[in-house]
């Protein structure tokens, strides 16, 4: 299907402001927005979600699909260190850290 430069232009745009913002794509959520701003389109769930998820592996973005956009919408944006393009590995023990709370101190060997 051919779709416009507007379409392609608001696509790009968005998924780089969500791996900048969040450091992850919310596929179902972005698709929701692209949608929205672009009615006349015609676009159906399932193509803007294909669309953004085509961008997001373009980018090599991490990808999520939480209908509900309730953690998209509360998640901190990620350090200025690493500009948002690439989130840190962390060990398992980390994710405490991660959540607030205090580290186990069990690392494994």
């Amino acid at each position: 299907m051919q779709y416009s430069t507007s379409l392609r232009d608001d696509l790009n745009q968005t998924v780089v402001d969500a791996i900048r913002k969040y450091g992850i794509v919310n596929v179902p959520v972005v698709a929701e927005r692209i949608r929205a701003r672009q009615p006349d389109e015609g676009l159906t769930v399932l193509d803007a979600e294909h669309l953004v998820l085509g961008f997001a592996a373009l980018y090599c973005a991490p990808i999520e699909f939480d209908r509900t956009g309730c953690a998209w919408r509360t998640r901190a944006p990620v350090s200025a260190e690493n500009s948002g393009l690439i989130l840190d590995f962390v060990e398992e023990d980390d994710m405490a850290a991660l959540a607030g709370l205090p580290a186990s101190g069990n690392k494994a060997a």
